[in-house]
């Protein structure tokens, strides 16, 4: 019987502390096609699709991808940053986790 009890504490406690963190890596990876650059800075980005802004933050693992990024990433030895690659009024796509931008796809 004591080590029903202790198994059920043990559960329980689990329960707490591990269903938070399976939740938020659950999140979904969400898209905004079709959107314009509003603004761009070194932590983040404004897009606007269909009327309504989004902004999102960025950094050194945002991945960049689409027409002319490897040819600008190369005539900036392989370091070109977000800022060098993208600027207001480009047209993208968008992916992310909540605010955070993981992937900007030039058009």
């Amino acid at each position: 019987m004591r080590s029903l009890a202790l198994f059920a504490a043990a559960l329980f406690a689990f329960t707490l502390v591990a269903a938070p963190e399976l939740s938020a890596q659950k999140a979904k990876k969400e898209m905004v096609a079709n959107a314009t650059i509003k603004s761009l800075s070194a932590s983040s980005i404004t897009v606007t699709a269909s009327g309504k802004d989004s902004t999102f933050s960025i950094d050194a693992k945002t991945k960049v991808v689409g027409k002319g990024v490897g040819t600008a990433s190369a005539a900036k030895g392989g370091k070109a940053t977000i800022t060098d690659l993208l600027k207001e009024g480009d047209r993208v796509t968008v992916t992310h986790m909540g605010t955070m931008a993981t992937q900007i796809e030039k058009r």
